[in-house]
């Protein structure tokens, strides 16, 4: 009985300890992005849909393998790089502007045209939520893509949809 006392006493001491150490690693400046891009990134690793987290500058923070397989890059190719490398002026004007909308914590879902590696335009629907934290304040953009390619002939007819 004993011996199980002490267990317990330097099981409890050892929990004190990490959690003295989390609660150091918390204080730390940037921890809550951190925290939550690691969250919706594990999350979104598994997902079979494109999914892809972005910065208020539109540079590209992480993204899954579905999604670079969509563009035909390595997620390697893609993360760090800015959005308007992966679509063409215009569309990347209609990028900024939703950026604006999540900054003021508004979703919305809308179509728009990337470009592949190879430079084949692929029609997109762009699901893009912000996420926010205690503060209201912008920590990242998640977008879910869904590829449109077998329901346009001719991408240039993306906006001609009615979702």
């Amino acid at each position: 009985m004993e011996e199980k006392l002490n267990d317990l006493i330097y099981e409890n001491k050892r929990l004190r300890e990490e959690i003295e150490r989390l609660r150091k690693y918390i204080s730390l400046p940037g921890y809550e992005k951190r925290a939550l891009i690691e969250i919706y990134s594990r999350f979104a690793e598994r997902s079979v849909s494109p999914i892809m987290l972005a910065d208020e500058s539109e540079s590209i923070i992480y993204a899954n393998e579905a999604f670079s397989n969509l563009l035909g890059y390595k997620k390697e190719e893609i993360i760090g790089k800015n959005l308007r490398q992966f679509t063409n002026r215009e569309e990347f004007s209609t990028f900024q502007v939703h950026t604006e909308l999540r900054k003021k914590g508004i979703a919305n879902l809308y179509e728009s045209v990337l470009i592949k590696k190879d430079g084949t335009l692929v029609p997109v629907q762009i699901s893009a939520s912000p996420v926010m934290n205690d503060d209201n304040n912008l920590i990242c953009i998640m977008a879910l893509i869904t590829d449109l390619s077998p329901f346009v002939k001719d991408p240039k007819n993306i906006k001609k949809l009615n979702w």
